[in-house]
Order: structure tokens, then sequence, then C-alpha cells
């Protein structure tokens, strides 16, 4: 899939792109109080661009220049930009064939969207039954 291509609330997604900056790694407190690191990485093909969140021991994989493919990934929506997540049944490798992904000064600077009139799905909250 080309990064063109993605949707707010997509999942399932597979996609191969070249690191263009890696951000820095900032400490976020989760919602159990744990710390983790959190890098967003500028991540871009022929298509455009978009920004990948890596977390902890990920963040390591991938470098600037580097040609990296995630499966079974997911898009959400954060500050009214798409971002591209792994999620726990998604996989974050490294390749070393990079024959169809541009160098990163020959990608365009265009960061896919959501609509204008966006708003997260609805989650049902489950009822706890005593």
């Amino acid at each position: 899939m080309k990064i063109v291509d993605l949707k707010a609330d997509m999942r399932n997604i597979d996609v191969r792109f070249r690191v263009i900056t890696k951000g820095e790694i900032r400490e976020i407190q989760s919602r159990d109080g744990k710390e983790l690191n959190l890098s967003e990485v500028e991540v871009g093909d022929s298509t455009g661009r978009i920004y990948l969140s890596l977390w902890d021991q990920s963040i390591e994989l991938l470098e600037n220049g580097d040609i990296g493919e995630v499966s079974n990934g997911f898009i959400k929506v954060v500050r009214n930009e798409l971002r591209l997540n792994i999620g726990k049944y998604g996989e974050l490798a490294k390749l070393e064939d990079d024959s169809d992904i541009p160098p990163a000064d020959k990608i365009p600077n265009n960061f896919p969207k959501p609509p204008e009139d966006y708003r997260p799905p609805f989650k049902k909250k489950q009822r706890r039954r005593y």
C-alpha cells in the first residue's frame, strides 16, 4: 500500500517506506503509570509522507535513510494528522532492498490528512456484570 492511499482509522496496513527524519525520544507516562519512550519518525515513499510512532525497543531498529516495512499496522488521527502505528499485533522490519523507494530528498512533501468533518469512531463502553 502507498502512503497517499492511507485514510483515518484504517487497519491491517502493510507499507514500505524510507526514514526521512527520526524525532527526539520523549518519555511518556502510560495510563497504568509505566514510563514509555516515544519517537515520532517522519517516513515516506514515492507518493508522500506520514509520521510513524515508535515505542521503546522499536525506536532503535531504524535510523535516518533506512528502508523499513510495517506489517499489520493501523492509522490513528492525532492532533488532526494521520499517524502510522504498529501496535501489539503489527511488525516493524528493516529492509535492505531499496529499489522502489526514492531517496529522502525526492520524496514529495505531502502528508495525507483526515477529512475536514472527521470524528473518531464511537466506542461502546463495556458494561460490567457483577
